[in-house]
Protein backbone atom coordinates (compact mmCIF):
# COMPACT_ATOMS: atom_id res chain seq x y z
CA UNK A 1 0.00 0.00 0.00
CA UNK A 2 1.75 3.25 -0.95
CA UNK A 3 1.71 5.93 1.25
CA UNK A 4 -0.57 8.01 -0.23
CA UNK A 5 -2.60 5.33 -1.12
CA UNK A 6 -6.39 4.75 -0.11
CA UNK A 7 -6.44 1.75 2.37
CA UNK A 8 -8.94 -1.47 1.48
CA UNK A 9 -12.07 -1.64 2.93
CA UNK A 10 -13.11 -3.33 6.51
CA UNK A 11 -9.98 -2.36 8.22
CA UNK A 12 -9.96 -0.19 11.07
CA UNK A 13 -7.20 2.89 11.65
CA UNK A 14 -4.93 1.27 13.76
CA UNK A 15 -4.49 -1.44 11.42
CA UNK A 16 -4.48 1.02 8.45
CA UNK A 17 -0.84 1.89 10.28
CA UNK A 18 0.22 -1.35 10.90
CA UNK A 19 -0.29 -1.69 7.64
CA UNK A 20 0.97 1.39 6.10
CA UNK A 21 4.17 0.93 8.60
CA UNK A 22 5.16 -2.68 7.50
CA UNK A 23 4.76 -1.48 3.39
CA UNK A 24 6.64 1.48 4.11
CA UNK A 25 8.14 2.18 7.34
CA UNK A 26 10.46 4.96 6.83
CA UNK A 27 7.79 7.26 5.22
CA UNK A 28 7.26 10.59 7.38
CA UNK A 29 4.02 10.44 9.04
CA UNK A 30 4.12 13.28 11.34
CA UNK A 31 6.69 15.98 12.00
CA UNK A 32 5.75 17.92 15.39
CA UNK A 33 7.29 21.42 16.15
CA UNK A 34 8.31 21.39 19.93
CA UNK A 35 8.68 24.92 20.17
CA UNK A 36 5.81 26.18 17.43
CA UNK A 37 8.46 27.20 15.18
CA UNK A 38 10.47 25.50 12.51
CA UNK A 39 13.79 25.42 14.24
CA UNK A 40 13.75 21.86 15.93
CA UNK A 41 11.30 19.66 13.86
CA UNK A 42 10.81 16.07 15.13
CA UNK A 43 9.76 13.58 12.72
CA UNK A 44 8.61 10.10 13.41
CA UNK A 45 7.49 7.49 10.54
CA UNK A 46 5.05 5.22 10.36
CA UNK A 47 7.49 2.44 11.92
CA UNK A 48 8.14 5.18 14.47
CA UNK A 49 4.52 5.83 15.30
CA UNK A 50 3.72 1.95 14.33
CA UNK A 51 6.21 1.04 17.43
CA UNK A 52 5.27 3.76 19.92
CA UNK A 53 1.16 3.02 19.70
CA UNK A 54 1.98 -0.74 20.04
CA UNK A 55 4.13 -0.08 23.20
CA UNK A 56 0.71 1.83 24.93
CA UNK A 57 -1.41 -0.90 23.54
CA UNK A 58 0.80 -3.62 25.37
CA UNK A 59 0.80 -2.23 28.86
CA UNK A 60 -2.72 -1.56 28.42
CA UNK A 61 -3.52 -5.12 28.19
CA UNK A 62 -0.69 -6.10 30.87
CA UNK A 63 -2.79 -3.92 32.93
CA UNK A 64 -5.96 -6.14 32.12
CA UNK A 65 -7.71 -2.83 30.54
CA UNK A 66 -8.66 -4.45 27.09
CA UNK A 67 -11.82 -3.15 25.90
CA UNK A 68 -12.15 -1.00 28.94
CA UNK A 69 -11.77 3.26 28.64
CA UNK A 70 -9.16 5.07 28.55
CA UNK A 71 -8.94 8.63 29.21
CA UNK A 72 -6.65 10.01 26.59
CA UNK A 73 -4.59 13.82 28.70
CA UNK A 74 -1.53 13.84 27.13
CA UNK A 75 0.05 17.17 25.71
CA UNK A 76 0.14 17.92 22.15
CA UNK A 77 2.57 16.24 20.68
CA UNK A 78 3.50 12.79 18.86
CA UNK A 79 3.21 11.00 22.32
CA UNK A 80 -0.50 11.72 22.28
CA UNK A 81 -0.89 10.35 18.52
CA UNK A 82 0.95 7.00 20.11
CA UNK A 83 -1.47 6.80 22.79
CA UNK A 84 -4.57 7.70 20.74
CA UNK A 85 -3.78 5.07 18.04
CA UNK A 86 -2.36 2.55 21.30
CA UNK A 87 -5.65 2.50 22.89
CA UNK A 88 -7.54 2.01 19.79
CA UNK A 89 -5.17 -1.22 18.89
CA UNK A 90 -5.49 -2.55 22.38
CA UNK A 91 -9.22 -2.42 21.69
CA UNK A 92 -9.85 -0.24 24.32
CA UNK A 93 -12.35 2.78 23.91
CA UNK A 94 -10.34 6.48 23.96
CA UNK A 95 -11.85 9.44 25.78
CA UNK A 96 -9.51 12.15 24.68
CA UNK A 97 -9.61 15.19 27.11
CA UNK A 98 -7.45 18.30 27.94
CA UNK A 99 -4.52 17.75 30.36
CA UNK A 100 -5.70 18.94 34.17
CA UNK A 101 -3.56 22.23 34.00
CA UNK A 102 -4.78 24.91 35.24
CA UNK A 103 -8.48 25.67 37.43
CA UNK A 104 -10.71 25.26 34.67
CA UNK A 105 -9.10 22.62 32.32
CA UNK A 106 -8.90 20.64 35.84
CA UNK A 107 -12.79 21.24 36.37
CA UNK A 108 -13.56 19.93 32.96
CA UNK A 109 -11.27 17.16 33.47
CA UNK A 110 -13.31 15.92 36.64
CA UNK A 111 -16.95 16.05 34.61
CA UNK A 112 -15.46 14.12 32.29
CA UNK A 113 -14.38 11.31 34.74
CA UNK A 114 -17.47 11.72 36.47
CA UNK A 115 -19.21 10.79 33.48
CA UNK A 116 -17.35 7.85 31.29
CA UNK A 117 -16.26 6.34 34.82
CA UNK A 118 -12.83 5.38 32.82
CA UNK A 119 -10.67 2.19 33.89
CA UNK A 120 -7.51 4.46 33.62
CA UNK A 121 -6.24 7.52 32.17
CA UNK A 122 -2.86 8.04 30.37
CA UNK A 123 -1.12 11.56 30.98
CA UNK A 124 2.15 12.84 31.87
CA UNK A 125 3.92 11.69 34.77
CA UNK A 126 3.86 15.21 36.51
CA UNK A 127 0.16 14.64 36.79
CA UNK A 128 0.87 11.48 38.71
CA UNK A 129 1.45 13.35 42.68
CA UNK A 130 -2.02 14.25 42.36
CA UNK A 131 -3.95 11.74 40.67
CA UNK A 132 -6.33 10.40 43.69
CA UNK A 133 -7.01 14.04 44.35
CA UNK A 134 -8.21 14.27 40.37
CA UNK A 135 -9.65 10.73 39.92
CA UNK A 136 -9.42 8.76 42.83
CA UNK A 137 -7.23 6.14 44.34
CA UNK A 138 -8.92 3.00 41.65
CA UNK A 139 -8.24 4.91 39.17
CA UNK A 140 -5.13 3.77 37.12
CA UNK A 141 -2.67 6.39 35.93
CA UNK A 142 -0.17 5.24 32.83
CA UNK A 143 3.06 7.42 31.96
CA UNK A 144 4.33 7.44 28.07
CA UNK A 145 7.65 5.23 27.60
CA UNK A 146 6.50 1.65 27.50
CA UNK A 147 7.51 -1.56 25.90
CA UNK A 148 6.52 -2.77 21.94
CA UNK A 149 3.18 -4.94 20.50
CA UNK A 150 2.63 -6.36 17.64
CA UNK A 151 -1.31 -5.16 17.68
CA UNK A 152 -4.51 -7.63 17.14
CA UNK A 153 -7.44 -6.57 15.18
CA UNK A 154 -10.31 -5.02 16.27
CA UNK A 155 -13.89 -5.16 15.59
CA UNK A 156 -15.47 -2.18 13.60
CA UNK A 157 -18.09 -2.05 15.49
CA UNK A 158 -16.81 -2.03 18.84
CA UNK A 159 -16.76 1.73 20.35
CA UNK A 160 -13.48 3.46 19.44
CA UNK A 161 -13.91 6.61 21.00
CA UNK A 162 -16.09 8.93 23.73
CA UNK A 163 -16.08 12.54 21.87
CA UNK A 164 -16.93 14.97 24.25
CA UNK A 165 -18.28 18.23 23.19
CA UNK A 166 -16.41 21.26 23.63
CA UNK A 167 -19.02 22.44 26.25
CA UNK A 168 -19.93 25.54 24.04
CA UNK A 169 -23.44 25.01 24.50
CA UNK A 170 -23.79 23.15 28.19
CA UNK A 171 -22.36 20.32 30.13
CA UNK A 172 -19.70 17.78 28.25
CA UNK A 173 -21.23 14.99 26.70
CA UNK A 174 -19.92 12.08 25.21
CA UNK A 175 -20.66 11.10 21.60
CA UNK A 176 -19.90 7.01 21.33
CA UNK A 177 -18.02 6.98 17.66
CA UNK A 178 -17.17 3.31 16.22
CA UNK A 179 -14.42 2.36 14.78
CA UNK A 180 -16.49 2.05 11.53
CA UNK A 181 -17.64 5.96 12.48
CA UNK A 182 -14.28 6.89 12.11
CA UNK A 183 -13.34 5.28 8.86
CA UNK A 184 -16.34 6.79 7.55
CA UNK A 185 -15.69 10.26 8.17
CA UNK A 186 -12.55 9.69 6.49
CA UNK A 187 -13.73 8.01 3.17
CA UNK A 188 -16.00 10.67 3.29
CA UNK A 189 -13.43 13.73 3.39
CA UNK A 190 -11.04 11.69 1.04
CA UNK A 191 -14.42 11.35 -1.96
CA UNK A 192 -14.46 15.20 -1.21
CA UNK A 193 -10.92 16.41 -1.11
CA UNK A 194 -9.78 13.97 -3.79
CA UNK A 195 -6.09 12.47 -3.83
CA UNK A 196 -3.04 14.47 -3.90
CA UNK A 197 0.43 12.41 -4.25
CA UNK A 198 2.73 15.66 -2.94
CA UNK A 199 -0.24 16.26 -0.47
CA UNK A 200 1.22 17.77 2.87
CA UNK A 201 -1.13 19.17 6.25
CA UNK A 202 -0.45 21.23 8.85
CA UNK A 203 -2.15 21.55 12.38
CA UNK A 204 -2.29 23.58 15.47
CA UNK A 205 -5.72 22.47 16.73
CA UNK A 206 -6.38 21.03 20.02
CA UNK A 207 -6.09 17.18 19.52
CA UNK A 208 -8.91 16.84 21.73
CA UNK A 209 -11.64 17.79 20.18
CA UNK A 210 -13.44 16.42 16.47
CA UNK A 211 -11.49 19.27 14.64
CA UNK A 212 -8.24 18.29 15.21
CA UNK A 213 -8.70 15.01 15.89
CA UNK A 214 -10.21 13.03 13.39
CA UNK A 215 -9.86 16.20 10.50
CA UNK A 216 -5.96 16.02 10.83
CA UNK A 217 -4.65 13.54 12.87
CA UNK A 218 -6.98 10.19 11.86
CA UNK A 219 -7.23 11.51 8.23
CA UNK A 220 -3.68 11.86 7.96
CA UNK A 221 -3.04 7.99 8.99
CA UNK A 222 -5.94 6.90 6.80
CA UNK A 223 -5.07 9.11 3.90
CA UNK A 224 -1.21 7.85 3.81
CA UNK A 225 0.07 12.01 4.06
CA UNK A 226 2.50 13.88 6.51
CA UNK A 227 1.28 15.85 8.87
CA UNK A 228 2.78 18.78 10.70
CA UNK A 229 2.03 19.63 13.84
CA UNK A 230 2.47 22.31 16.62
CA UNK A 231 0.87 23.05 20.41
CA UNK A 232 -2.66 25.21 19.94
CA UNK A 233 -0.91 27.62 22.38
CA UNK A 234 1.72 28.25 20.69
CA UNK A 235 -0.35 29.60 17.54
CA UNK A 236 -2.66 31.51 19.99
CA UNK A 237 0.39 33.23 21.11
CA UNK A 238 2.24 33.94 17.49
CA UNK A 239 -0.16 32.95 14.93
CA UNK A 240 2.55 33.64 12.37
CA UNK A 241 4.06 30.56 13.13
CA UNK A 242 1.33 28.92 11.56
CA UNK A 243 1.94 30.71 8.48
CA UNK A 244 5.58 30.18 9.02
CA UNK A 245 5.01 25.88 8.76
CA UNK A 246 2.71 26.30 5.98
CA UNK A 247 5.67 28.24 4.45
CA UNK A 248 8.60 26.28 5.59
CA UNK A 249 7.07 22.89 4.25
CA UNK A 250 5.06 23.60 1.19
CA UNK A 251 1.77 22.50 2.81
CA UNK A 252 -0.87 21.91 0.59
CA UNK A 253 -3.99 21.40 3.01
CA UNK A 254 -4.57 22.85 6.49
CA UNK A 255 -7.55 23.53 8.41
CA UNK A 256 -8.76 26.43 11.40
CA UNK A 257 -12.13 27.63 12.60
CA UNK A 258 -13.06 31.46 11.75
CA UNK A 259 -11.21 33.08 14.99
CA UNK A 260 -8.12 31.66 13.39
CA UNK A 261 -8.14 33.33 10.09
CA UNK A 262 -9.69 36.61 11.85
CA UNK A 263 -6.37 36.24 14.43
CA UNK A 264 -4.30 36.09 11.28
CA UNK A 265 -5.42 38.92 9.34
CA UNK A 266 -5.61 41.42 12.27
CA UNK A 267 -2.83 40.89 14.11
CA UNK A 268 0.56 39.85 12.20
CA UNK A 269 2.23 42.80 11.93
CA UNK A 270 3.17 44.29 8.61
CA UNK A 271 6.74 43.63 9.18
CA UNK A 272 6.63 40.25 9.97
CA UNK A 273 5.08 39.21 6.39
CA UNK A 274 8.20 39.09 4.59
CA UNK A 275 9.17 35.44 3.67
CA UNK A 276 6.10 34.19 3.94
CA UNK A 277 4.83 32.24 0.82
CA UNK A 278 1.25 30.38 0.97
CA UNK A 279 1.39 29.55 -2.78
CA UNK A 280 1.19 25.71 -1.99
CA UNK A 281 -1.88 26.05 -0.20
CA UNK A 282 -4.38 23.72 -2.47
CA UNK A 283 -7.43 23.15 0.44
CA UNK A 284 -7.68 25.58 3.09
CA UNK A 285 -11.13 24.39 5.59
CA UNK A 286 -12.63 26.64 7.66
CA UNK A 287 -15.29 24.92 9.98
CA UNK A 288 -16.04 24.69 13.47
CA UNK A 289 -17.98 28.03 14.48
CA UNK A 290 -20.00 30.04 11.50
CA UNK A 291 -17.50 31.46 9.02
CA UNK A 292 -17.57 34.99 8.46
CA UNK A 293 -17.51 36.28 4.42
CA UNK A 294 -15.68 39.32 5.98
CA UNK A 295 -13.45 37.61 7.89
CA UNK A 296 -11.82 35.66 4.88
CA UNK A 297 -12.12 38.91 2.81
CA UNK A 298 -9.67 40.51 5.55
CA UNK A 299 -7.14 37.43 5.05
CA UNK A 300 -7.18 37.45 1.50
CA UNK A 301 -6.57 41.21 1.09
CA UNK A 302 -3.93 40.41 3.48
CA UNK A 303 -2.06 37.86 2.54
CA UNK A 304 -3.13 37.72 -1.47
CA UNK A 305 0.37 39.25 -2.29
CA UNK A 306 2.14 36.10 -0.34
CA UNK A 307 0.84 33.58 -2.45
CA UNK A 308 -2.66 32.71 -0.81
CA UNK A 309 -5.47 31.99 -3.31
CA UNK A 310 -9.10 32.58 -2.40
CA UNK A 311 -10.18 29.43 -4.46
CA UNK A 312 -8.15 27.73 -1.74
CA UNK A 313 -10.63 28.41 1.30
CA UNK A 314 -13.32 25.37 1.72
CA UNK A 315 -15.72 25.98 4.69
CA UNK A 316 -17.49 23.54 6.07
CA UNK A 317 -19.95 22.50 8.35
CA UNK A 318 -20.07 19.35 10.67
CA UNK A 319 -19.94 18.44 14.61
CA UNK A 320 -19.10 15.90 17.26
CA UNK A 321 -21.96 13.63 16.50
CA UNK A 322 -21.22 13.28 13.03
CA UNK A 323 -17.83 12.06 13.85
CA UNK A 324 -16.69 15.44 12.28
CA UNK A 325 -17.37 15.94 8.16
CA UNK A 326 -21.30 16.78 7.26
CA UNK A 327 -20.61 19.35 4.45
CA UNK A 328 -17.58 21.28 2.52
CA UNK A 329 -17.61 23.74 -0.67
CA UNK A 330 -17.07 21.75 -4.11
CA UNK A 331 -13.13 21.20 -4.79
CA UNK A 332 -13.91 22.01 -8.30
CA UNK A 333 -12.39 25.72 -7.79
CA UNK A 334 -14.23 28.70 -7.82
CA UNK A 335 -14.90 31.31 -4.34
CA UNK A 336 -16.86 30.90 -1.69
CA UNK A 337 -20.66 31.42 -2.18
CA UNK A 338 -22.97 33.60 0.44
CA UNK A 339 -26.29 34.30 0.45
CA UNK A 340 -28.57 36.63 2.40
CA UNK A 341 -30.72 34.92 4.64
CA UNK A 342 -34.12 36.44 4.67
CA UNK A 343 -34.92 35.92 8.17
CA UNK A 344 -32.63 38.67 9.86
CA UNK A 345 -31.25 40.33 6.51
CA UNK A 346 -27.62 38.31 7.56
CA UNK A 347 -24.86 37.73 4.65
CA UNK A 348 -24.26 33.68 5.26
CA UNK A 349 -21.36 31.90 3.74
CA UNK A 350 -22.32 28.69 2.29
CA UNK A 351 -20.86 25.46 3.34
CA UNK A 352 -20.90 23.41 0.46
CA UNK A 353 -22.72 19.98 -0.08
CA UNK A 354 -23.35 17.15 2.27
CA UNK A 355 -20.31 14.57 2.38
CA UNK A 356 -20.36 10.73 0.24
CA UNK A 357 -23.51 8.86 1.17
CA UNK A 358 -24.72 11.62 3.60
CA UNK A 359 -27.67 13.49 3.69
CA UNK A 360 -29.17 16.97 5.08
CA UNK A 361 -32.57 18.05 5.35
CA UNK A 362 -34.17 21.39 7.02
CA UNK A 363 -36.93 21.18 8.79
CA UNK A 364 -39.25 22.68 10.98
CA UNK A 365 -37.60 22.18 14.75
CA UNK A 366 -41.58 21.81 15.97
CA UNK A 367 -43.26 19.88 13.66
CA UNK A 368 -40.44 17.94 11.85
CA UNK A 369 -41.88 18.98 8.61
CA UNK A 370 -38.90 19.36 5.83
CA UNK A 371 -38.96 23.14 4.58
CA UNK A 372 -38.20 24.16 1.24
CA UNK A 373 -35.11 25.77 -0.22
CA UNK A 374 -33.89 29.12 1.77
CA UNK A 375 -36.26 28.56 4.91
CA UNK A 376 -34.47 28.91 7.73
CA UNK A 377 -34.93 25.80 10.01
CA UNK A 378 -33.31 22.99 11.82
CA UNK A 379 -30.36 21.03 10.08
CA UNK A 380 -30.77 17.66 10.03
CA UNK A 381 -28.28 14.97 8.67
CA UNK A 382 -28.13 11.25 8.05
CA UNK A 383 -25.51 8.95 6.98
CA UNK A 384 -22.42 6.37 7.91
CA UNK A 385 -20.60 9.19 9.93
CA UNK A 386 -23.62 9.94 12.51
CA UNK A 387 -23.03 7.93 15.99
CA UNK A 388 -25.27 6.25 17.50
CA UNK A 389 -26.08 8.42 20.58
CA UNK A 390 -24.46 9.77 24.11
CA UNK A 391 -22.92 7.58 26.52
CA UNK A 392 -25.51 6.58 29.10
CA UNK A 393 -27.73 9.22 27.93
CA UNK A 394 -30.74 7.34 26.80
CA UNK A 395 -33.30 10.19 27.10
CA UNK A 396 -30.56 12.95 25.54
CA UNK A 397 -29.77 10.14 22.33
CA UNK A 398 -33.95 9.68 21.82
CA UNK A 399 -33.91 12.92 21.52
CA UNK A 400 -31.07 14.08 19.68
CA UNK A 401 -30.42 10.48 17.42
CA UNK A 402 -32.47 8.85 14.95
CA UNK A 403 -35.38 11.24 14.83
CA UNK A 404 -37.90 10.79 11.48
CA UNK A 405 -39.50 14.09 9.82
CA UNK A 406 -43.03 14.33 9.28
CA UNK A 407 -43.07 13.16 6.02
CA UNK A 408 -41.77 9.84 7.33
CA UNK A 409 -37.84 9.75 6.61
CA UNK A 410 -36.40 8.42 9.54
CA UNK A 411 -32.47 8.27 11.35
CA UNK A 412 -31.81 11.54 11.48
CA UNK A 413 -29.52 13.51 14.18
CA UNK A 414 -31.23 16.72 14.89
CA UNK A 415 -27.80 19.02 15.05
CA UNK A 416 -29.52 21.59 17.20
CA UNK A 417 -27.54 24.20 14.39
CA UNK A 418 -30.00 26.78 11.95
CA UNK A 419 -29.48 27.01 8.36
CA UNK A 420 -31.02 26.73 5.06
CA UNK A 421 -30.51 24.87 1.61
CA UNK A 422 -29.99 26.90 -1.84
CA UNK A 423 -29.17 25.51 -4.86
CA UNK A 424 -28.06 22.60 -2.96
CA UNK A 425 -25.41 24.26 -0.65
CA UNK A 426 -25.81 24.32 2.62
CA UNK A 427 -25.25 28.08 4.54
CA UNK A 428 -25.30 27.89 8.58
CA UNK A 429 -26.89 30.75 10.61
CA UNK A 430 -26.35 29.55 14.16
CA UNK A 431 -27.10 27.95 17.00
CA UNK A 432 -30.84 27.25 17.95
CA UNK A 433 -30.37 28.23 21.35
CA UNK A 434 -28.61 30.98 20.89
CA UNK A 435 -30.83 32.41 18.61
CA UNK A 436 -32.41 36.26 19.70
CA UNK A 437 -36.07 36.60 18.58
CA UNK A 438 -36.88 40.63 19.05
CA UNK A 439 -39.99 42.22 18.00
CA UNK A 440 -40.52 39.65 15.27
CA UNK A 441 -37.05 39.44 14.15
CA UNK A 442 -34.12 37.14 14.12
CA UNK A 443 -31.15 38.01 15.54
CA UNK A 444 -28.11 35.71 15.46
CA UNK A 445 -25.06 36.33 18.32
CA UNK A 446 -21.97 35.66 16.10
CA UNK A 447 -23.49 38.82 13.48
CA UNK A 448 -24.32 40.95 16.40
CA UNK A 449 -21.04 40.02 18.01
CA UNK A 450 -19.04 40.88 14.23
CA UNK A 451 -20.41 44.76 14.59
CA UNK A 452 -19.31 45.35 17.82
CA UNK A 453 -15.53 43.76 17.43
CA UNK A 454 -15.05 46.41 14.62
CA UNK A 455 -15.81 48.65 16.38
CA UNK A 456 -12.28 49.49 18.81
CA UNK A 457 -9.26 47.65 17.43
CA UNK A 458 -8.93 46.46 20.96
CA UNK A 459 -12.17 44.75 21.40
CA UNK A 460 -11.23 41.40 20.78
CA UNK A 461 -14.07 39.09 21.87
CA UNK A 462 -17.80 39.34 22.95
CA UNK A 463 -20.52 37.28 23.68
CA UNK A 464 -24.49 38.47 22.67
CA UNK A 465 -27.12 37.10 24.25
CA UNK A 466 -30.59 37.70 25.27
CA UNK A 467 -32.03 38.13 29.22
CA UNK A 468 -35.76 38.39 30.31
CA UNK A 469 -37.01 41.93 31.19
CA UNK A 470 -37.03 43.45 34.70
CA UNK A 471 -40.56 42.77 35.47
CA UNK A 472 -43.63 40.44 34.47
CA UNK A 473 -45.06 43.01 32.77
CA UNK A 474 -41.90 43.69 30.38
CA UNK A 475 -41.99 40.33 28.90
CA UNK A 476 -39.77 41.94 26.18
CA UNK A 477 -36.52 39.85 25.55
CA UNK A 478 -33.72 42.48 26.23
CA UNK A 479 -30.19 42.18 24.13
CA UNK A 480 -26.95 42.38 25.80
CA UNK A 481 -23.24 42.84 24.95
CA UNK A 482 -20.55 41.43 26.85
CA UNK A 483 -16.98 42.33 25.23
CA UNK A 484 -13.42 42.38 26.00
CA UNK A 485 -11.51 45.02 25.98
CA UNK A 486 -7.60 44.09 25.78
CA UNK A 487 -5.82 47.98 26.24
CA UNK A 488 -5.60 47.86 29.73
CA UNK A 489 -7.42 49.69 33.07
CA UNK A 490 -6.08 52.71 32.42
CA UNK A 491 -6.74 52.96 29.02
CA UNK A 492 -10.29 51.82 29.08
CA UNK A 493 -11.07 53.62 32.20
CA UNK A 494 -10.49 56.72 29.63
CA UNK A 495 -11.61 55.08 26.57
CA UNK A 496 -14.96 53.66 28.16
CA UNK A 497 -17.44 56.49 27.94
CA UNK A 498 -16.95 56.73 23.71
CA UNK A 499 -16.23 53.03 23.58
CA UNK A 500 -19.81 52.45 24.79
CA UNK A 501 -21.16 54.97 22.54
CA UNK A 502 -19.74 53.54 19.48
CA UNK A 503 -20.71 50.20 20.39
CA UNK A 504 -24.62 50.91 21.06
CA UNK A 505 -24.27 52.77 17.81
CA UNK A 506 -23.08 50.07 15.93
CA UNK A 507 -25.68 47.51 16.94
CA UNK A 508 -28.71 49.72 16.70
CA UNK A 509 -27.50 51.17 13.35
CA UNK A 510 -26.81 47.60 11.97
CA UNK A 511 -29.04 45.65 13.34
CA UNK A 512 -31.88 47.64 14.08
CA UNK A 513 -32.05 46.86 18.04
CA UNK A 514 -30.49 49.03 20.93
CA UNK A 515 -28.57 47.12 23.71
CA UNK A 516 -30.34 47.27 26.70
CA UNK A 517 -26.83 46.65 28.43
CA UNK A 518 -23.42 46.74 27.46
CA UNK A 519 -20.81 45.23 30.03
CA UNK A 520 -16.92 45.31 29.44
CA UNK A 521 -14.30 43.79 31.19
CA UNK A 522 -10.70 42.45 30.83
CA UNK A 523 -9.36 39.09 28.92
CA UNK A 524 -11.06 36.26 29.87
CA UNK A 525 -14.74 37.94 30.66
CA UNK A 526 -15.99 36.20 27.92
CA UNK A 527 -16.12 32.19 28.54
CA UNK A 528 -15.16 30.20 25.91
CA UNK A 529 -14.33 26.20 24.70
CA UNK A 530 -10.97 24.75 25.32
CA UNK A 531 -11.05 25.08 21.26
CA UNK A 532 -11.87 28.85 21.37
CA UNK A 533 -15.17 28.78 20.58
CA UNK A 534 -17.48 31.40 22.44
CA UNK A 535 -19.35 30.05 25.25
CA UNK A 536 -22.61 32.44 25.04
CA UNK A 537 -24.57 30.40 27.67
CA UNK A 538 -21.90 29.85 30.29
CA UNK A 539 -21.33 34.27 29.82
CA UNK A 540 -25.04 34.67 29.99
CA UNK A 541 -25.29 32.81 33.09
CA UNK A 542 -22.17 34.36 35.01
CA UNK A 543 -23.67 37.75 33.58
CA UNK A 544 -26.89 37.05 35.82
CA UNK A 545 -25.20 35.81 38.46
CA UNK A 546 -22.72 38.73 38.87
CA UNK A 547 -19.64 37.16 38.15
CA UNK A 548 -18.26 38.79 35.28
CA UNK A 549 -14.12 39.75 35.92
CA UNK A 550 -13.65 42.74 35.96
CA UNK A 551 -11.02 45.57 35.67
CA UNK A 552 -8.67 44.88 38.87
CA UNK A 553 -7.86 48.99 39.29
CA UNK A 554 -11.49 50.50 38.57
CA UNK A 555 -13.93 50.92 41.18
CA UNK A 556 -16.82 49.15 39.08
CA UNK A 557 -17.08 51.77 36.45
CA UNK A 558 -15.01 49.18 33.86
CA UNK A 559 -17.74 46.87 34.20
CA UNK A 560 -20.37 49.15 34.28
CA UNK A 561 -23.47 48.58 32.56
Amino acid sequence: MEPSASPPGGLSLPEILTARARAHPEALAFRFLPDGTTDHPVDWTYRDLDRGSGAVAQELRRRGLAGGRVVLALDPGLAYVAGLFGILRAGCTAVPAFPPAGRRAVARFRSVLADCAPQAVLADGRFAAKAAELGGSELQWISPGLPEDTGSPVDLADPAVLQYSSGSTGEPKGVVLTHENLTANCRALEAHIGTEPDRVGCSWLPPYHDMGLMGTIMLAVHGGWPLVMMAPGHFVQDPRRWLEALTAYRVTITVGPNFAFELCASSVPDGALAGLDLSSLRQVFCGSEPVSAATLERFRERFAPHGFDETSVVPCYGLAEATLFVTGRPMAGGTVRTAVDEASGARVVGCGVPSADHEVVIVDPETARVLPDGRVGEIWVAGPNVASGYWRRPDLSAETFGRTTADGRGGFLRTGDLGFVREEELFVTGRLKDLIVVNGRNLYPQDVEASVERCHRELRRSAVFSVPGPSAQEQQERVVVVAEYWGGSRRFAAAEPALRAEVIAAVTSEHGVRPAETYFGPPGTVSTTTSGKVRRQATRAAFLEGTLKRFAVLSGSGAAR
